[in-house]
């Protein structure tokens, strides 16, 4: 990989946003019962957890009426928070991080929204088939295909978002990854879906295949979208890089997420049946240079990288993210976080590489009671690492397990910092940003959480965040 850009951390920004009328806030994190009562037949926790660390100190609900558990990703800029859930997303002023205040929840049906945003831009990941772009659109019937891929929105008044355009990829967009190329006035977006069903070429180009007529696959590739800072309304695919990839089951090709590291260059992407490395000098066009197949990794989920740039993290999302893997009978390995070394991923076969370590939650949940359908879905979800040079820690979330923070220094040794599983936690995404974890969770809302320890010393502050965009090494 050729030496990379140099990205200032402390670029200067500034977000004038008026004071919105605060939103409802939930209690201080462990006893929320409206959750139970509105959704009986999910798995809450009947108690908390949470070590003296961690403490929850702001929290905003969804305003419209919960038809889906489904919160997703986050992304920050200045004192916003931008959380996506299945029918839209959230603008919250988190200027005062203990009274946050919801700007818009906005309605705009379709999954997963995973969200990344560039100044008044915000970018939303799509995947279920609608009848269009549009924010009043309806989703087709199983089989039927139609719009899937990027919407893009203006949120430079953020109380009032408005859809710039639509922009449909093949397979639609599971998770995206923003990757800024400010020389040329013009932000990236690296477009992750697989092939969990087969749909015909829509009215807008869009199609999501298995297999060409040779049997050869067609998915095992990501869509380039390139958003023109000048004119975001002409956003379009240009590439559709192709990757060496192991086949996950049958017929299922394509990455879920990709981390990118734009000073050093690289991309780590976690492709469902293993982990890859990129080189990403060509923007458009990046390269497998590296891969990572681990027999104890059910699901490729997750992938951040040490701000040092020499570790690479990957999760696994044992049992698809609706089977337990905290409860006795789980190894500890099933639905862990996996350390390794970038320098030891450099081949481009299928042998396996050696991790540093693994680690996953420590705390068993069972289900309440027999008669409980499911046992809780606990395993590691989205994180990121604190930008710091003072040591290697992470936080993640671990959907019914709450809020971990791991410090990771000793790679070979990776420990606990401290967690907080709230009642009714069903968290999606944990990230931290300026000081704060924020968490998006499926039964609570936006949760913000402070914690108070020696491994949380001398983290830098960022104008903005994208969790799965790593800009500069901290050194």
């Amino acid at each position: 990989m050729r030496a990379g850009r140099t990205w200032p951390l402390a670029a200067a920004l500034v977000v004038v946003l008026a004071i919105a009328a605060p939103a409802a806030a939930h209690d201080n994190g462990l006893g929320s019962s409206w959750l139970t009562e509105d959704h009986p037949g999910w798995y809450w926790p009947s108690t908390s957890s949470k070590t003296d660390n961690f403490e929850m100190v702001g929290s905003v609900e969804r305003t419209k009426p919960l038809s889906t558990y489904r919160n997703s990703d986050l992304a920050f800029w200045g004192r916003l928070a931008y959380a996506g859930h299945y029918e839209g997303f959230q603008i919250i002023d988190a200027a005062n991080p203990r009274k946050p205040k919801q700007l818009v929840d906005f309605a705009c049906p379709g999954s997963q929204h995973d969200v990344s945003v560039w100044g008044g831009l915000l970018f939303v990941s799509v995947e279920t088939p609608r009848t269009s772009p549009a924010c009043d659109s309806t989703a087709q019937p199983s089989g039927t295909p139609g719009f899937e891929g990027i919407r893009i929105f203006d949120v430079s008044n953020p109380r009032s978002p408005a859809l710039i355009a639509g922009v449909p990829t093949d397979c639609g967009s599971h998770t995206h990854t923003l990757v800024p190329d400010p020389r040329h006035q013009r932000v990236l977006l690296y477009v992750a879906s697989y092939t969990a069903s087969e749909l015909a070429p829509s009215s807008y180009g869009n199609e999501c295949k298995r297999f060409d007529a040779d049997g050869q696959p067609l998915h095992n590739k990501i869509s380039v979208v390139e958003v023109p800072l000048r004119n975001p309304a002409t956003a379009s695919v240009v590439s559709e890089p192709h990757f060496p990839q192991k086949e996950y089951r049958t017929g299922w090709y394509g990455c879920h997420d990709i981390t990118v590291f734009m000073e050093l260059e690289m991309a780590a992407g976690a492709c469902m049946g293993e982990g890859q490395i990129w080189d990403i000098s060509d923007l458009e066009h990046p390269r497998t240079v590296g891969r990572v197949f681990n027999p104890n990794v059910e699901f490729w989920h997750s992938a951040t990288f040490s701000y040092d740039g020499r570790r690479v993290i990957f999760g696994d999302e044992a049992g698809g993210g609706t089977g337990p893997a905290c409860t006795s009978a789980d190894p500890v390995t099933r639905g862990a976080l996996w350390f390794y070394d970038v320098r030891d991923i450099d081949s481009l076969g299928e042998e396996v590489v050696t991790p540093r370590s693994s680690w996953k939650v420590p705390r068993i949940q069972e289900k309440l009671t027999p008669e409980q359908a499911q046992d809780p879905n606990c395993t590691m979800h989205n994180f990121n690492t604190l930008p710091t040079k003072h040591g290697d820690v992470l936080v993640s979330s671990a959907y019914a397990a709450g809020t971990t923070m791991v410090d990771f220094t000793n790679a070979s040794r990776p420990r606990e910092v401290g967690h907080l599983d709230p009642h009714g936690a069903n968290t999606w995404s944990a990230y931290w940003y300026n000081g704060y974890v924020f968490t998006n969770d499926g039964g609570r809302g936006v949760d913000i959480l402070r914690v108070r320890d020696r491994a949380t010393n001398g983290v830098k502050k960022l104008p903005f965040s994208n969790p799965q965009t790593q800009l500069a090494q901290i050194r």
